[in-house]
């Protein structure tokens, strides 16, 4: 319509940025900081054995050794017996924010490491206001008859010594600038690297790859929840309500409760000691299940077509864009030691889609009927940028027929928007989700989950009704 007065765009999608370079560029920054520490405690199951022992431990303080905030001291509390009345059969567990000038916005992320050096009963809380003087942690960490058990040998050194590793990560405000010409030729340099990039994995030969990925999918890749207990995190000094909870969210926390929320992995497995897990978005504590030794997954299951590919990729890329492939190369995982992988827990859409995003930063075809899969493969290896925008997606796609499935894949993956979103579209349309045949096999398969969505929908219509 050359007559409407409308200036006709250049832009084409499929160009690279350096084919369209923009009028100006911004960008936002946050700053993070994270640190770790890792208390060894000397005959541990002498703690528990003892009636006379002491209530709580506390590890030295720490601090991290770089960044905005080497000023501040930090500790670890340890509850052998309970830090509650509800929590006498579990261990308690909880970080300490001991000094610093302000209050701090942070999380933790706990975990036991064996003689082996693996890690185990690997729980991360979800972001919180540290006060100076403030805890977070969970109160039903783990619990203590898994330390008395025939298999304590998984968790205690051979010297019956307790090794916890944490990792504190601070963050601060967020603030965006322009960049200057002289930084722009830098960006747009780089946009045009990203090209290059990825037209080594586009060509079909001498790309000097180093790496054969063969992915071969099982018939039917699941949306895999192991049923686990139930704890949120909270501060070490406060009560609350117990509530039925699901898998690796996080609850809103309440001071002096804590409760779990724990990490899955997609793939459908046995897996001893499985970590215990927050459910409800309430006021209140979960009250804890037992986990079994060991769990088996159950699953809402999408077909999909178990169709073999070969990827060809270099390692050095890999490393440096996922902390997993780079655990992967340097600790000789690779199969035979002949530098293939194979995937059979993602199509090769989804592998395709996740190496374009390493190579490139950039993923073109990704919707509603890719962005769970890629949503997967992105918090398999820890692409966080690639995993937001899938999860962003799919809270724009929520419906009916698929509330179910995201409300599993949410509660999976540890996801706490996704899972809020789902929660309160649950609520909105609580006759017809429950009506629906998706439902029903949660209700059989995961009741936790489907307790907390019903928990979580009385409690916020209820506080609607009373703000009303």
């Amino acid at each position: 319509m050359s007559g409407s007065g409308v200036e006709r765009s250049n832009f084409r999608g499929n160009r690279p940025l350096s084919s369209n370079p923009p009028h100006s560029i911004c960008v936002t920054d946050r700053k993070v900081v994270s640190f770790t520490h890792l208390w060894t405690i000397d005959h541990f199951q002498s703690y528990l054995d003892d009636p006379q022992s002491p209530r709580v431990l506390f590890s030295s303080y720490f601090s991290p050794n770089f960044g905005p905030h080497t000023d501040t001291s930090w500790c670890l509390k340890l509850y052998p017996k309970g830090v509650n009345e509800k929590s006498v059969e579990y261990i308690s567990l909880f970080v300490k924010y001991v000094r610093g000038r302000t209050d701090l916005q942070a999380k933790a992320e706990f975990s036991l490491i064996n003689s082996r050096g693996e890690f185990h009963i690997v729980r991360k809380t979800p972001y919180h206001i540290f006060p100076t003087g403030g805890d977070w942690g969970y109160s039903e960490y783990l619990m203590r008859m898994v330390l008395t058990t025939q298999r304590k040998s998984e968790l205690l050194n051979a010297d019956q010594s307790l090794k916890i590793f944490t990792r504190v990560i601070i963050v601060g405000e967020s603030s965006s600038s322009i960049i200057h010409e002289e930084k722009k030729n830098t960006y747009e340099s780089l946009a045009s690297l990203s090209s290059h990039l990825g037209s080594l994995l586009t060509s079909t030969k001498d790309n000097c790859h180093d790496v054969t990925i063969i992915v071969r999918p099982q018939h039917f890749n699941t949306l895999a929840y192991e049923h686990k207990s139930h704890d949120t995190p909270s501060s070490s000094s406060a009560s609350s309500s117990p509530i039925d909870g699901a898998k690796s969210s996080s609850k809103k926390a309440n001071s002096n409760n804590s409760s779990s929320s724990s990490v899955g992995n997609n793939r459908t497995k046995r897996k001893r000691y499985s970590t215990n897990s927050g459910g409800s978005n309430g006021a209140g504590e979960s009250s804890g299940e037992t986990n079994n030794d060991e769990t088996t997954s159950t699953a809402l299951a999408i077909p999909s077509t178990p169709t073999t590919m070969t990827f060809y990729a270099h390692r050095s890329i890999l490393s440096v864009r996922s902390p997993v492939f780079a655990a992967m190369f340097s600790h000789s995982m690779l199969e035979d030691q002949n530098s293939t992988i194979e995937i059979t827990d993602l199509q090769p859409e989804t592998v395709r889609a996740l190496l374009e995003y390493i190579y490139t930063s950039n993923v073109e075809e990704i919707d509603e009927h890719n962005a769970v899969e890629i949503f997967k493969a992105a918090d398999k290896y820890e692409l966080e940028l690639l995993k937001q925008r899938a999860e962003l997606i799919m809270m724009n796609s929520l419906s009916v027929s698929n509330c179910t499935m995201l409300y599993i894949v949410a509660d999976l993956h540890n996801a706490h928007e996704l899972k809020k979103r789902v929660l309160n579209f649950i609520m909105r349309n609580i006759l017809e989700v429950t009506e629906s045949d998706d439902w029903r096999i949660l209700v059989e398969q995961h009741p936790a989950l489907a307790t907390e969505a019903f928990v979580y929908s009385a409690e916020h219509a209820a506080s609607c009704a009373c703000s009303s």
